[in-house]
């Protein structure tokens, strides 16, 4: 019985590795059931997002190795195994657990912490499940990572603190206005920080967005996408009183926001706050603007600071972490242990019984004299007095598996009582 992971992330290789490999929602399904009609004893979950593509596999028996993974992935794929071998990863048993636990818990992401790793997983793992890809072992190894990630995510603060520049300049922004409904933006430019910006705005409950570019058609695209109103470059100086948030990215070499023009723009707006985020290098907005009252100002290194900082306390955590992975896998490997031994003390049990059944024919014909009932009570007597002597036996071996020790026992009684393997190799 064995558990096996065989992968890539964005450490191990290059963008264009990874989307090779990748897997997607619709082919999933038809990878699982493809590697199960080849391996019928085996369970597998397959992990696939843009940074990175794992095969999570686990057989009864054990005989599923790296290169049935790796075979596998490349037929699915069509591609030359050679191409893509060297940037895999594998990892066994305990430390395959592990590898598991610290994605699920985010503490193998390119953004420490971040929490989307953790629906990507259950996506995968529901799948699989829907699929009948999984049973026993990973079920237990799959409900335990998301339970861990919890752990992780409730007793650190590891995904407290926001790490992306749109994210921290919403974060400015709510301590500002707290509540977004009814504030105007006004989107001067039209970077992908813009867009990603706006995005965090719109999920946070802001609605009315006006956007300014030199090019009008890129302004409706932007406008369009969150149901704003794109308007003409030169009409920007006409909105500035009546927004409320300004994010400029633009490409221009000198600043498109001017000290006056907000002096008057706040004039107009009665003690009303306006909060301005430059995120354009060179800068858009003259930097004198922060000294305006009720203005607030942001240029890209305020926030980029703000990110540091915060990825800095994010990382005093990564230890705490650790220490509940390590305790969640000890105590994972010693369910697994348990696990292990069923079936040779199920196999124990079978030994038994067929003795007492043989056992019991072979009485029955002497005994003509005894009715059905007398004979039903003599049977679940033999029965009975079987599963009290094995009771303490396989208690015994449960509690040697969790200490790591339960193969070696099992194996005594087998010697002990003649039992067999037969068809069980769940200790290789």
């Amino acid at each position: 019985m064995s558990i096996l992971v065989v992968g890539l992330n964005h450490k191990t290789a290059p963008v264009e590795i990874r989307e090779k490999l990748a897997f997607n929602v619709n082919n999933i399904p038809t990878a699982l059931s493809l590697f199960l009609q080849k391996h019928q004893s085996a369970e597998a979950v397959i992990l696939s997002t843009c940074n990175r593509v794992e095969m999570y596999v686990s057989s009864l028996d054990g005989a599923i190795k790296v290169d049935d993974v790796l075979s596998f992935i490349a037929d699915f794929h069509k591609i030359d195994l050679n191409g893509f071998s060297s940037y895999m990863y594998h990892y066994v048993d305990d430390r395959a657990v592990n590898h598991l636990f610290f994605v699920t818990a985010s503490l193998d992401s390119m953004v420490l912490g971040e929490s989307q790793i953790l629906s990507q997983v259950k996506e995968a793992y529901t799948t699989a499940s829907m699929e009948e890809a999984t049973g026993k072992i990973l079920n237990q190894l799959f409900q335990q990572a998301l339970n861990v990630a919890k752990i992780v995510h409730t007793k650190t603060s590891i995904g407290k603190r926001k790490v992306s520049i749109s994210s921290v300049a919403v974060e400015f922004a709510e301590k500002i206005f707290q509540d977004f409904t009814g504030k105007m933006v006004l989107v001067v430019g039209a970077g992908e920080m813009c867009e990603l910006l706006l995005k965090h705005l719109y999920e946070e409950g802001a609605r009315t967005f006006i956007v300014a570019n030199r090019t009008f058609e890129h302004a409706q695209e932007i406008a369009n996408a969150f149901h704003g109103q794109a308007i003409k470059y030169e009409l920007l100086g006409e909105y500035l009183a009546k927004a409320d948030i300004i994010i400029s990215s633009t490409s221009a070499p000198h600043y498109v926001i001017h000290v006056d023009q907000v002096k008057e723009a706040i004039r107009h707006r009665r003690g009303n706050p306006m909060f301005l985020i430059d995120i354009a290098v060179p800068r858009d907005i003259e930097p004198d603007i922060a000294n305006i009252d009720n203005v607030y100002l942001y240029n890209i290194d305020d926030l980029q600071s703000v990110v540091s900082q915060n990825i800095d306390e994010r990382n005093k955590e990564v230890e705490k972490c650790h220490t509940i992975v390590e305790e969640e896998v000890e105590h994972f490997m010693a369910k697994f242990e348990e696990m292990k031994i069923e079936p040779a003390i199920t196999q124990l049990r079978d030994h038994f019984h067929t003795i007492g059944k043989e056992e019991l024919n072979r009485l029955k014909p002497k005994l003509k004299s005894v009715d059905n009932g007398d004979w039903e009570q003599v049977v679940y007597t033999m029965e009975r007095t079987i599963n009290k002597l094995l009771h303490h036996p396989a208690k015994v071996a449960k509690q040697e598996a969790k200490n790591g020790g339960g193969y070696r026992y099992v194996e005594t009684i087998r010697k002990l009582f003649g039992i067999f393997h037969h068809t069980d190799h769940s200790q290789h």
